[in-house]
Parts: C-alpha cells; sequence; structure tokens
C-alpha cells in the first residue's frame, strides 16, 4: 500500500487533515471466508484492476464483503501516524421497515420527503494498523448517499437511534472497533451507493 502526506489545518480548535498525494489502494474480501490464497486474491486484484480497481463507483463493495485500505491521522501534537481501516457494511433494510425501525428508536424522528425513503444499515470500521497510544476517532470517515445518476443526496433530516447504538464518534487503538447503525435519505427504489471516505481514499458500497 501507498503512504502519503497529509497538511494539518487548524480551526475551531479541530484538526482536518487533507491528503496530497493519490488516494491509497483498496482491498476487498468476502466476510464469510477469508481462507483465499495468496495466489487467488492477486488473481481476482489483475482481474478487478482489467475494469477499474475494487471500491470505485464503477466497482463498488458489495454486501457480505469488507474493505481494508491506509490512513493517516495524528497525534495530539498534530504528528502524521499511519493506520489501516477495514470498513464493512451490513443487515441493510429501507422504506417502511426502515421508518418503523427508526420510530421505535425515537419517536421524533421524520419521514422521509415525498419521493425518497430511508435506508438503515451496520457499519463496522476496524483500526487493524495504528498507534497503541494515540487514538483514531472514526468521525474522520464520512459516509454518503450518491444516487445512480452521480449525484449525492442531500439530507434534509437525520436519523436518531438509541443510545450508544449508532455509528461514529469514536476512540480507536490499534485493533480497535467502531461497530453501529447509519440510517440515511436515499431517492426511494433507486440503485444507490453508500460512499465511505476518510477526505483522501473513498470507498463505494452496493446496498445489495
Amino acid at each position: 500500500m501507498k503512504v502519503f502526506k497529509y497538511i494539518t489545518l487548524l480551526g475551531f480548535s479541530s484538526l482536518l487533515l487533507v491528503a496530497c498525494g493519490e488516494s491509497s489502494d483498496v482491498t476487498v474480501e468476502s466476510i464469510s471466508s477469508n481462507s483465499a490464497t495468496a495466489e487467488e486474491v492477486s488473481s481476482v486484484a489483475e482481474s478487478s484492476e482489467k475494469t477499474s480497481a475494487p471500491g470505485k463507483r464503477s466497482n463498488p463493495v458489495s454486501i457480505g464483503e469488507s474493505a481494508t485500505w491506509d490512513v493517516l491521522y495524528s497525534d495530539a501534537d498534530y504528528n502524521p501516524l499511519e493506520g489501516t481501516v477495514t470498513t464493512t457494511i451490513s443487515n441493510i433494510v429501507r422504506g417502511e421497515e426502515a421508518i418503523n425501525q427508526l420510530m421505535k428508536a425515537n419517536e421524533f424522528n421524520e419521514a422521509a420527503p415525498e419521493g425518497y425513503e430511508w435506508v438503515i444499515f451496520n457499519m463496522s470500521l476496524v483500526l487493524e494498523e495504528g498507534s497503541e497510544d494515540d487514538p483514531f476517532n472514526t468521525s474522520t470517515i464520512l459516509i454518503t448517499p450518491i444516487s445512480s445518476d452521480g449525484s449525492e443526496v442531500s439530507q434534509s433530516t437525520y436519523a436518531t437511534f438509541e443510545d450508544g447504538t449508532a455509528f461514529g464518534w469514536k476512540d480507536l487503538y490499534k485493533g480497535g472497533n467502531d461497530s453501529g447503525k447509519v440510517g440515511l435519505i436515499i431517492p426511494e427504489g433507486d440503485e444507490t451507493l453508500i460512499e465511505v471516505s476518510d477526505m483522501n481514499t473513498s470507498v463505494f458500497y452496493n446496498l445489495k
């Protein structure tokens, strides 16, 4: 995998990491079976490169697969730290079932606007490689729906889940895991993709 440089910017007491190079290579594996040989993995990678790289919008990750890529974050003194994350999406529900779950979780959740529907899924992120002493925070991971026409789907309202069950805003050290629910509004019946990004590398997921 490649190593990337970042520029650190301070604003409103927060740190923003901006990539200065190409995005990281993405490795995609089946969740149900991780016993493939190196030759099999290499063969799959070569086949994917003939079309487009794994995780690209034209070659999204399927449900039941995980994606692994390099990230860079910082310690308390804003020194860059290298890490590797693996993300998965699972347990997808949408439409009436999704809004029913949201209303059960919090009565103040709102119905999707006309022509749109809610989708709920579980998001998991493992910090495979990283610091033992300085945390990677999952708030740096952006989760964005991209409709089949290539447009980002604006969110007019946001899902609220039971305390402790939502994904994000968790500190992770090497080996740590953040797993929780994500709720997004997408066009009704559309083959929307989910873009998972660390502001440098973007990985696209199918919702089926």
